[in-house]
């Protein structure tokens, strides 16, 4: 099967160009089949690897669940094997299991703990990340929709292929 660009090339060899009179029109419409059966194909393929995408997103979704379950059947486990050691130490060939203790934060009231570090911290970036917040672009699109002029941003059209 040839290259798209070779058959649009064809069809222009089949016409002329200063008169735009059709030179072979039995080729022409050969050539016009031939072309429209590679972009059915294309957009065939298109609408198979969409169909794949959602497959592989359903699995991902259904092993991401399975992680989850597994991960709370290993912590409940755990919680069980601390509960039944009391505190004491299992040591087997295959397994070593031995209770240790550790300290965690709990922030209770996030803003307290952020107007602290930033009144008494000369360098509170030690303690706290500070992200760019993020553009709603759908708003922003409406709002230069209606002529209002934002600087940084600006509508830009695009397109797109509908497959259906």
């Amino acid at each position: 099967m040839r290259p798209l660009y070779e058959i649009d090339a064809a069809i222009l060899a089949a016409v002329d160009q200063e008169t735009g009179e059709i030179l072979d029109i039995e080729k022409l419409n050969a050539l016009q089949m031939e072309r429209e059966h590679k972009l059915e194909g294309v957009a065939l393929w298109i609408k198979d690897l969409r169909a794949e995408a959602a497959s592989v997103k359903e699995e991902a979704d259904k092993l991401t669940a399975r992680k989850k379950s597994l991960e709370n059947k290993i912590d409940g486990l755990k919680v069980w094997l601390l509960n039944a050691l009391a505190g004491e130490k299992l040591k087997t060939p295959r397994c070593n299991v031995y209770q240790t203790h550790n300290t965690k934060v709990n922030v209770i009231d996030e803003q307290s703990v952020v107007n602290y570090i930033q009144t008494h911290y000369k360098e509170p970036e030690q303690f706290l990340k500070f992200a760019l917040p993020e553009i709603r672009k759908d708003a922003l699109k409406a709002e230069l929709k209606d002529g209002k002029e934002i600087p940084g941003a600006a509508l830009e059209p695009t397109e797109s292929v509908v497959i259906k």
